[in-house]
């Protein structure tokens, strides 16, 4: 890889997670056993699909104009059809990801949200004109982002989330699309701090960009990595190596405010789970993707009750949220090691049914659930 394709690798792998992000991505033409050029990364995350192709110019390529026009409006926009082409052909197109795991890339067929971006590494005083074009215009696949390495460094910067950055880039193209000539004529700072400030593409406002400069991340309120880490390690794999992809699925596709609200009922987890008397769990519902959690903290007296409980608790939280997925977590001390704690998951997912016993379960006041309420969030940044 160049440099520049090692650095998108590594930018993805921290946003998107090492279990969704590819970067080893040549394979085999099965007929006639030939070589093929994949996209250079690739990032399928259940139904996002992002698509890059990345660009970096020698240094004796002194004419920004030609380079721009042969490299990224030509080439690197005819790769990206290609690839788009290759997982609509071919049956199976088997891929490693990050964590050395191979999966089959055409899964992403036919994916909701599939993005198209070239990122690109010109050499040093390159064309302000040429940076601020924020797309190329496919009659074939539709707009193609087009990214300076440093502008797509910083958007990951600000906005640190699959999710996020997913509804940046949905931001841009209808920016783009409200006024093409304009937004050509702005530095992606603005594009960034516009975002920051309203979702809303009907207007343009100058003061925008100062968002940069007051936005605070507090990303140590939403921040998971040292859970994310280590979970291939922490879940109990009994079939096959990607058995949780499901569940870190889930936890991925989370927004900042979720995250802050997941962290917070893990760590009250690890907390009470130092309680000797029973401690109700903690519980979030979704909406946005139908997904439940919930959180059983157990006093490590009681953990050899730990696979009743998650089944139980976790079976009733997807009942009465009528959720089509939930995900449960039961989290106690590890009684041979008191450093570290014991994580153990479930994920559930099935379409809600009416279910009579349950619903007598409920009505005699069990499980032990708390009170939930809901919470509306206008703007995650602010």
């Amino acid at each position: 890889m160049t440099k520049s394709e090692k650095i998108l690798a590594q930018i993805n792998s921290n946003v998107f997670f090492k279990e969704f992000t590819f970067s080893k991505n040549d394979f085999k033409e099965l007929d006639t056993n030939q070589q093929l050029e994949f996209a250079d990364n690739v990032v399928r995350l259940d139904n996002l699909f992002f698509v890059y192709q990345v660009k970096e110019q020698d240094l004796s390529s002194i004419d920004d104009k030609k380079w721009f026009e042969n490299k990224i409006l030509k080439k690197a926009v005819k790769q990206i059809k290609s690839t788009l082409g290759f997982i609509e052909n071919y049956p199976e197109i088997l891929i490693e990801n990050e964590k050395g795991h191979k999966l089959n890339i055409t899964e992403a067929n036919g994916c909701i949200d599939t993005k198209r971006i070239i990122i690109y590494s010109p050499n040093d005083n390159f064309s302000e004109d040429l940076r601020r074009q924020k797309f190329y215009e496919s009659s074939e696949i539709g707009l193609i982002h087009l990214f300076h390495y440093e502008d797509y460094y910083w958007v990951c910067k600000y906005l640190i989330t699959p999710t996020e950055i997913n509804q940046y880039l949905d931001f841009r193209e209808n920016l783009f699309s409200f006024d093409k000539r304009y937004s050509n004529a702005l530095p992606e700072q603005y594009f960034l701090g516009h975002f920051l400030e309203t979702p809303k593409t009907d207007h343009f406002e100058p003061r925008y960009i100062t968002n940069l400069i007051t936005h605070k991340s507090d990303t140590d309120k939403f921040d998971i990595s040292n859970i994310i880490g280590n979970f291939a390690k922490n879940i109990k794999l009994t079939n096959y190596q990607t058995e949780y992809y499901p569940i870190i699925t889930e936890i991925a596709k989370l927004n900042r405010s979720e995250l802050t609200e997941f962290k917070q009922r893990v760590s009250l987890s690890i907390e009470k789970s130092e309680t000797a008397e029973f401690i109700y769990p903690y519980r979030i519902y979704l909406p946005r993707t139908d997904c439940g959690f919930v959180f059983i903290p157990l006093h490590s007296t009681k953990a050899h009750n730990w696979k009743n409980a998650l089944h139980n608790l976790t079976m009733a939280h997807k009942y009465e949220s009528k959720a089509q997925k939930c995900i449960g977590v039961v989290i106690f001390r590890d009684k041979d090691d008191l450093k570290y704690f014991e994580f153990y998951w479930q994920y559930v997912d099935s379409t809600w049914e009416y279910d009579e016993e349950m619903e007598q379960i409920f009505k005699d006041n069990y499980p032990p659930f708390r009170k939930t309420k809901s919470k509306q969030i206008d703007n995650p940044y602010k």
